[in-house]
């Protein structure tokens, strides 16, 4: 997954030199869902469309990093997602993941912002 953190930072920061470098890297490894799925984002949309705040696209891709994210516990990588967004959608499993990590800073930001839990079955 750490092909996928730094692809998403390469759009994150509009590096498309090294955008195009990780893309020959991973054609070079086996397939993986989210990593393809990003690539079809940046093929169809392109780096700017996903950068632009208040585009469809953008909370799409912010969403599904955030939600690796809090999966892989990498506080670094969801709290700056967390902090970029204006409305978030959190899983059960996200809120529990703050909570039992005690992380009081995303969880006071989160009443700041526009919270809507999703159920995912």
């Amino acid at each position: 997954m750490s092909l996928f953190y730094c692809l998403f930072f390469c759009v994150f920061y509009k590096n498309e030199g090294l955008v195009e470098f990780i893309r020959a890297l991973i054609f070079k490894l086996d397939a993986n869902k989210k990593i393809d799925r990003l690539l079809e984002y940046l093929d169809i949309y392109g780096i700017d469309k996903i950068r632009r705040v208040g585009e469809q696209i953008n909370s799409i891709v912010y969403h599904m990093v955030f939600y690796q994210a809090v999966d892989d516990k990498l506080r670094v990588v969801y709290a700056s997602i967390f902090r970029k967004l204006r409305f978030i959608q959190m899983r059960d499993k996200d809120a529990l993941h703050f909570l039992n990590q005690r992380d009081y800073e995303l969880i006071k930001l989160s009443f700041d912002k526009y919270t809507a839990k999703i159920n995912l079955g």
